[in-house]
């Protein structure tokens, strides 16, 4: 990922203090999965935020194997890196990626692993069926294909 590819050494710079982890279930809008509110609000520091195609991958750079995870976070004094699998992964269990990207921010703004104050997602408002969401114009993926398979532009 780009952002990860530019901050990745300011992240890696000073040694982490916490690492978090996400769990999952089946039915997110009554889960207890929310940051109390001193805690979800934007993340101030250098956030780089690291993508994943596989749960294999995300248990390796977690340094933890957990069946429910499906997103970590590392922090320092002035940078979080959160690693997240792919939003395909997440919607197969019952979340999206912008949900627990609000979780992992919280414990970017220090919140701390065992979750205390967690509070109950109320709504399902985060999750939208396939067929509502905003998905790119087929002609700009291909283009995108082609560049990635280093075709001339």
């Amino acid at each position: 990922m780009v952002l990860y590819a530019l901050f990745g050494n300011l992240v890696f710079a000073q040694e982490p203090k916490r690492v978090t982890i996400v769990p999952t279930k089946p039915v997110p809008y009554s889960f207890m999965i929310l940051p109390p509110p001193e805690y979800d609000h934007e993340y101030e520091g250098d956030l780089a935020i690291k993508m994943v195609d596989t749960l294999g991958e995300l248990y390796v750079l977690c340094m933890t194997r957990n069946p429910y995870m499906l997103a970590c976070s590392l922090q320092n004094s002035r940078s979080c890196l959160v690693i997240m699998v792919n939003d395909e992964i997440m919607r197969k269990r019952g979340w999206t990626t912008g949900l627990l990207l609000r979780h992992e921010i919280g414990h970017c703004n220090g919140w701390s692993g065992d979750h205390p104050g967690q509070r109950y997602l109320l709504t399902s408002t985060h999750w939208v069926p396939e067929k509502d969401r905003v998905k790119l114009p087929l002609d700009r993926l291909e283009r995108a294909d082609k560049i990635r398979a280093g075709a001339p532009q």
